[in-house]
């Protein structure tokens, strides 16, 4: 079956799926030059397919395994969908055993999340349980299986237990209520305890599935005997009463404290963004980790208790350089601070490791707006730095939630991808930033932004009304941290421009497109975007000896079309945009 052609598109390569999922094959869309997973109907389920497809359509999340298309195939009806190298929860458990209580609560977080967005569109799936959910080597989880996921609305409208699994199912459910959120909080809740406790929460499962359904009618829960710091967190999740059980968007929250890492982003609708948005949303806690400072304090002596709530003040003159001190980082290697990379928003440490040419890590501050908004804010003088999780040889993020709102996101890179133990880098750095801002707010920049540098441009109203022949219909824009970035949303449509400094490269990317005293270049970026950027090149100038260039980027997205539909639309707003700039 491995030569076979789905639909004239989807060729068969592995089957890599089997049992409550369905049958599962990796496949290569020929058209698009992508690896995707294709799902096969069962006899009688192709119902059930056209649901998942049409669920999967209105749903956008990282912790959510894409679904892109459903296509027929003779009698067969296929579920095209994101492609995860992974292993279901079930199946690490299975060869594996129990998973730690951190590692359970980091997958609870982002699990949490992804409900939260369901539930937000009024969805429920109702079939939570660890062979629903994909574990990425990097610790990455996604939910899937959205075949008996329904939207609330018709859920309330049904009877009897006709969903969901009894090992993982809520009481409520089992007593033939029907789903709802809560429910969906208590599978999750059932989930996690038997990743920790390896066991369903009901019982195992040897017993049948009528022994569980009556423990589950009798609230008679398993004990829990090794989820140690997780164990608050799961009774809560676990309670009998729905009204009792928190939200999903408190679940992550409260996830999020026993993992100590941050909530994740709930994103903005279609925004598909380079830079990782991280917030912190629990209360301060003193945390020590490997001798590091997660969470810094000032001692009282040092801290002010005037210190005011406003740590950034005017976001446009606030110096992201002055939260860095290139000296915590002197043992490592050869540090100097570049002021002239990134958006404006940002400041960077390159730090040099040795002499070998391109072996230097990219240390970057950037102040930004949370999006969501913080759930709870911390006080002047007590800032906690919070861990994003992710592998530490990859990247390394820490975030550092601001009084006023704002934060503090410091990540690294090594410039030429090298390996590296990235947080050795990140932590001093965060620590150091945390300190400052411990003592008083931002210091503003030693010099406002020339007149011909975009830094002196506000993207919103470049893009103005140049951005409504492009949606096709009104917007209001929405502007990032110092407005030098700025994003507009109509319906499936979302346009996004933002300024960068970057090192200049001998040739571009992308196709060249004349604008008269410009060029612009056009290219579909998938990884990241999934849009049509058109880049526009506007002011070269030197850093440090390097040619550097001050670039207008465009990115054109649609929720349903290809992005390569896109470039039309974003090579028209950059001869729009072009003769606005700042002259030459």
């Amino acid at each position: 079956m491995g030569d076979r052609l789905i639909a004239g598109r989807y060729r068969l390569e592995e089957r890599i799926g089997a049992g409550g999922m369905g049958v599962v094959w990796r496949a290569t869309d020929q058209d698009l030059g992508r690896v995707v997973a294709l799902k096969r109907s069962q006899v009688g389920d192709s119902g059930q397919i056209r649901r998942e497809a049409r669920i999967g359509a209105g749903l956008h999340h990282p912790n959510v395994v894409t679904v892109f298309d459903a296509v027929m195939d003779g009698d067969d009806r296929w579920l095209v969908m994101e492609y995860l190298p992974s292993r279901s929860l079930a199946d690490i458990l299975d060869t594996d055993g129990p998973l730690s209580p951190g590692k359970v609560a980091k997958i609870g977080v982002q699990l949490a999340a992804a409900l939260a967005e369901m539930h937000d569109k009024g969805m429920v799936h109702r079939d939570l349980k660890p062979g629903n959910v994909l574990v990425a080597e990097d610790g990455t989880a996604k939910l899937t299986d959205l075949g008996i996921a329904q939207w609330a609305e018709v859920t309330r409208t049904g009877g009897g237990l006709d969903v969901g699994t009894p090992g993982y199912v809520a009481p409520e459910m089992a007593e033939g209520q029907p789903a709802g959120a809560a429910a969906d909080v208590f599978s999750l809740g059932a989930t996690l305890f038997a990743a920790v406790e390896g066991t369903s929460v009901w019982g195992d499962a040897s017993a049948g599935p009528f022994v569980q359904l009556k423990r589950a009618t009798s609230y008679t829960l398993e004990p829990m005997r090794q989820a140690g710091p997780l164990a608050p967190v799961l009774t809560e999740l676990l309670r009998r009463k729905p009204a009792g059980r928190p939200t999903a968007t408190r679940a992550a929250e409260l996830l999020a404290e026993v993992a100590d890492v941050a909530v994740p982003a709930r994103a903005r609708r279609f925004r598909m963004t380079k830079r990782a948005v991280a917030i912190g949303a629990v209360a301060a806690t003193l945390v020590l980790v490997g001798g590091l400072v997660y969470a810094t304090r000032e001692p009282a002596s040092m801290a002010s208790p005037t210190l005011p709530a406003d740590s950034v003040g005017d976001q446009r003159t606030a110096d992201p350089c002055a939260l860095l001190d290139p000296t915590v980082l002197k043992q490592l290697g050869t540090p100097e601070v570049d002021s002239t990379i990134g958006n404006f928003n940002a400041c960077s440490i390159l730090l040099r490791k040795s002499p070998e040419d391109g072996d230097i890590v990219d240390i970057r501050l950037e102040l930004t707006i949370p999006n969501p908004p913080l759930m709870e804010k911390p006080a002047p003088g007590q800032l906690t730095v919070r861990e994003v999780p992710g592998d530490p040889e990859e990247k390394c993020e820490r975030v550092i939630p601001l009084p006023d709102g704002n934060q503090v996101w410091v990540h690294a890179r090594h410039i030429q991808g090298w390996h590296a133990h990235l947080c050795d880098y990140v932590d001093p750095v965060t620590a150091h930033a945390a300190s400052v801002l411990n003592r008083g707010p931002i210091p503003r920049r030693p010099a406002p932004f020339g007149a011909g540098t975009l830094g002196s441009i506000d993207a919103c109203a470049l893009g103005g009304d140049q951005v409504r022949p492009v949606l096709e219909g009104p917007a209001e824009p929405d502007p990032v941290f110092g407005k030098w970035e700025c994003y507009w949303n109509h319906r499936e449509t979302q346009v996004d421009i933002r300024f960068e400094r970057e090192w200049a490269d001998d040739e571009e990317d992308g196709t060249r497109v004349p604008l008269g005293m410009r060029d612009a270049y056009v290219e579909v970026v998938e990884e990241g975007w999934n849009a049509c950027q058109a880049e526009i090149p506007h002011r070269p100038f030197k850093s440090a000896g390097r040619d550097m260039i001050e670039t207008v980027e465009i990115y054109v997205s649609h929720k349903v079309k290809p992005p390569q539909e896109m470039c039309g639309a974003a090579e028209r707003l950059a001869r729009a945009i072009a003769p606005k700039l700042p002259p030459l």
